[in-house]
């Protein structure tokens, strides 16, 4: 009987390896290989990924695989190469819109693969159904149309693949169901993904997934489960899924009653319930004493920690972050830290409870748990000392205690955690210095102590030579930097080390970091001349020098970073011009040069080469000249702050073409599309005048629109295309000597806020459309010549100071004392209706010349045929003439 066995393991392990997928040596069939012509020839293929199907042989193709064993196709898979397989991660850098097939609908030919049991059409476009042929490949196994653009119901007739092991239509959500029977038709069905795909009004959900006896993986993330009707819930409380080891019910707004329908789940070794409105976690959960993985992450789960936890023994990952708890249960624990119940979790590699609620001390007992490769406990109010337990974590790699009120020193022996590669203890109250032991985390990569008051010399602090990101600002960090700065941090990509107490010269070992992405120095107490050795070399993005010592000319070298995007020296020191050789700058979006010495004229070319550019800082300078009207090619500019220099001429009429302020409006320059900047723009930070008063803006910076040219020598009158820029927040044209009248359309700027247009020479009335600002909260328009009354409105009686409108002696009515009479109301009608007047006078000479020009042509003819006796004999007679031939001419017959 064991030879028997033997015999038939033999020829079973021998089948399975003769069958096993490659490229068939019988070569391709024709008529499949005709199916995949056709097929080929029904997609738009812009990257050329189908070139290789012009060969002979079709097994040879790429994502065609043949039977070594019949020859026929058993594998199409044209699933977009920088789409991530599950549990896969995606390629870097790779274009995903490049590699995108595009067809109409999936060609009917696939059905010529008659034998196929694979097929991945994941990551193209169709911008159809999904095709009612597919219910006859009987044969398929795996059928991947994730991504695909598919919309509509999902056929019934699906039901037919009674072969079928994973099904993937996630991440279409066009689709539906209304009716879910047809899965329960699929009695081999073990993988489920149906991610995004609209399933709150599916009939028979829950039954038909219960009748699925070999399901392992169901992925129903943000598929609309809070709208399944109530009697499904009733009717399935028992729902049977045995066999389950992974659900995801992500990102759909659940409450706790529906979760008791997958209570039986009794081989569950993962469960995603994060992202719904959960305010208490299921009865059931400490019964599966298998699970592994539990996420419930950004619920609103308050109080105490389930004490059933406790029991879930195995598990290795537990995520419990941004919910609302802040104690524990009534067990025997140490403070409000869970210490009893977590420590039963011994085989624990994962525990996340950030952004809750937790406080008191962090116990020692935290150092129990000695399988802890993450411990994330950022934004509580967890207060005391570090606990030095932490040191015997030896296979911890990251580690997050930011954002509480932890006090004390970093422990000594913090450098025993070899496997560390994340440290953030930012936005605590540490003091004290940075350990020597630092130096012995030799895979440290991410290193964050912003925000505490740090004491070190920074020359002294010994630094991982691996570390990639390094954040020390708002310390006080003392000392100068090394001048071997890059042999100690070779590979560092962002060094931050704004607003401390940092003295001495910028080294330049600093230009020959080539992976150098942030630098910010800001606030220091730096002296000396900037570098003159930057490269091309180097891919720095950020350089923030802000607020220093520092002297002398702004290098010209700095054009030399093609990938420079935010640059900010304000610094009161420096001299000289703008370089020319920033035109190299092509994806600049904040240049910030304000508060120094720097001379000269606004470079004309600014407007030809920053399209990118969104804010425009070189206020309090000793600039002079005009302002260049090209920079009303800056289509992408919110804030334009040219104030305190010494400018002269006018304001450019072109004033108003700065789209990106105007309310509707984009701005038609493409972004750099490298990478997301969301993140960037909330590290930046750009002071402002704005309301009278000068602040530092920060997180909110990229919804600023500001413009601010106060305290120069402009004159002229004010653009009326001012009005145009709906968006701007802030307008400062104060101290100049402007004239003219106030734009009459200026209530058409909607977003003001702040207007400040004293100290000027504008004449003439206030426009009544003023009163449309209805978002107005701060107004100055004293010291000018304006006449007549003050427009009245509901938010401008808010605006009730006298000092607003003092300095114009003519203007009248509240909040001034000087009542307005019938004379102030006629001359402010007269005033108002000034232009109108002339727009009037104007047509009149139109409609006059017009009148003329007609009189005179009239008059030239008819006038010489009444003086012209042969003239008009002529005429008339050249009249009768004409009505004769016309009388006399018959058309000829048509023919029959």
């Amino acid at each position: 009987m064991l030879g028997l066995a033997f015999a038939v393991v033999f020829l079973l392990t021998a089948f399975v390896v003769l069958s096993s997928c490659g490229h068939s040596p019988l070569g391709c069939n024709e008529e499949e290989r005709h199916g995949l012509q056709w097929i080929k020839g029904s997609f738009k293929d812009p990257s050329s990924w189908l070139s290789s199907w012009e060969e002979e042989d079709c097994c040879q193709w790429k994502g065609v695989v043949c039977s070594n064993i019949t020859g026929y196709i058993v594998k199409l898979d044209l699933r977009n190469p920088c789409f991530p397989r599950r549990n896969q991660g995606g390629q870097p850098n790779c274009d995903f819109n490049k590699y995108v097939l595009k067809a109409k609908h999936a060609h009917p030919s696939i059905l010529q693969l008659k034998y196929l049991t694979y097929l991945d059409l994941s990551g193209n476009k169709f911008n159809s159904s999904i095709p009612m042929f597919i219910q006859t490949m009987e044969h398929l196994q795996f059928l991947s149309l994730s991504d695909c653009h598919f919309s509509g119901r999902i056929p019934y007739n699906l039901g037919n693949l009674t072969k079928l092991l994973l099904l993937d239509f996630s991440f279409n959500p066009l689709l539906y169901a209304d009716d879910f029977y047809w899965i329960s038709q699929l009695p081999s069905l073990q993988y489920l993904y149906m991610r995004d795909v609209h399933l709150g009004k599916t009939r028979n959900l829950l039954q038909a997934l219960s009748m699925l006896p070999s399901l392992i993986e169901i992925e129903l993330r943000n598929c609309g489960l809070n709208k399944l009707h109530t009697y499904q819930l009733a009717t399935r409380s028992n729902t049977n899924l045995s066999q389950v080891e992974v659900l995801n019910l992500e990102e759909n707004k659940l409450q706790a009653p529906i979760l008791n329908a997958f209570q039986n789940m009794s081989s569950i070794a993962e469960i995603e319930f994060s992202f719904n409105n959960l305010s208490s976690t299921p009865f059931w959960l400490g019964t599966y004493s298998n699970l592994v993985y539990l996420s419930v992450e950004n619920n609103a789960l308050y109080g105490s920690l389930p004490s059933t936890l406790q029991n879930l023994t195995s598990l290795i990952y537990l995520d419990l972050s941004e919910n609302n708890f802040d104690s524990v249960p009534s067990c025997n624990l140490v403070g409000t830290y869970p210490c009893d119940m977590i420590t039963k979790l011994i085989n624990l590699k994962k525990l996340v409870l950030s952004n809750n609620n937790f406080n008191g001390c962090l116990p020692n007992c935290v150092g129990q748990l000695l399988n802890l490769t993450t411990l994330l406990l950022s934004s509580n109010h967890f207060n005391g000392v570090i606990p030095r337990s932490l040191e015997q974590l030896v296979s911890l790699k990251s580690l997050d205690l930011s954002r509480n009120s932890l006090n004390g020193t970093i422990p000594q022996n913090i450098g025993q955690l070899k496997n560390l590669i994340t440290l953030y203890l930012f936005y605590n109250n540490l003091h004290g210095s940075i350990p020597y032991s630092l130096g012995q985390l030799l895979n440290l990569q991410n290193f964050d102590m912003s925000l505490n008051h740090l004491e070190s010399s920074v020359s002294d602090i010994r630094w991982p030579k691996q570390l990639v990101y390094l954040n020390l600002t708002n310390n006080n960090i003392t000392g100068s930097l090394p001048q071997d700065i890059a042999d100690r941090l070779p590979n560092v990509s962002h060094l931050l080390f704004g607003n401390n107490l940092i003295n001495g010269s910028i080294p330049n070992s600093l230009c020959k970091i080539d992976s150098l992405y942030n630098l910010d120095l800001s606030s220091n107490l730096l002296s000396g001349e900037i570098p003159d050795c930057w490269s091309a070399t180097q891919g720095l993005n950020v350089l923030n020098l802000v607020s220093n010592k520092l002297s002398g000319v702004i290098p010209s070298c700095l054009g030399n970073l093609p990938m420079l995007a935010w640059f900010h020296l304000n610094n009161k020191s420096l001299q000289g011009g703008i370089p020319s050789s920033l035109r190299n700058l092509q994806q600049l979006l904040i240049l910030d040069l304000g508060e120094n010495h720097l001379s000269g004229i606004i470079p004309l070319w600014m407007g030809n080469i920053f399209y990118s550019m969104q804010i425009l800082r070189l206020r309090q300078n000793m600039l002079i000249g005009k302002i260049p009207s090209q920079l009303c090619q800056l289509s992408a500019l919110q804030i334009l702050d040219l104030s305190n220099n010494n400018l002269m001429g006018s304001i450019p009429h072109c004033i108003g073409n700065l789209t990106a302020m105007i309310l509707g409006k984009k701005s038609s320059v493409i972004q750099p599309s490298e990478e997301p900047r969301d993140v960037e723009w909330y590290e930046q930070e750009v002071r402002q005048v704005i309301k009278g008063r000068e602040l530092d803006y920060t997180r909110n910076l990229k919804l600023v629109a500001n413009m601010d040219f106060s305290n120069n020598n402009l004159s002229g009158t004010i653009p009326e295309g001012i009005a145009l820029l709906s968006a701007l927040q802030g307008l400062n044209l104060s101290h100049n000597h402007l004239s003219g009248h106030i734009p009459k359309r200026i209530g058409d700027m909607k977003s003001l806020e702040s207007l400040d247009i004293s100290h000027d020479q504008l004449s003439g009335t206030i426009s009544d459309s003023i009163s449309s600002l209805t978002s107005l909260s701060h107004l100055n328009l004293s010291y000018n010549n304006l006449s007549g009354p003050i427009p009245k409105g509901t938010q401008l009686s808010t605006l009730d100071d006298p000092l607003i409108y003092t300095g114009n002696q003519f203007l009248c009515g509240p909040p001034l004392p000087n009542e307005c009479s019938a004379d102030d109301s006629q001359h402010d009608n007269v005033d108002e209706d000034e232009d109108g007047k002339k727009d009037k006078v104007a047509k009149l000479w139109f409609y006059f010349i017009i009148a003329l020009g007609y009189a005179l042509g009239f008059w030239a003819v008819i006038g010489s045929l009444l003086i012209k006796t042969s003239w008009r004999r002529s005429y008339f007679q050249y009249i009768d003439d004409s009505t004769q031939r016309i009388n006399t001419y018959r058309p000829k017959p048509c023919m029959q």
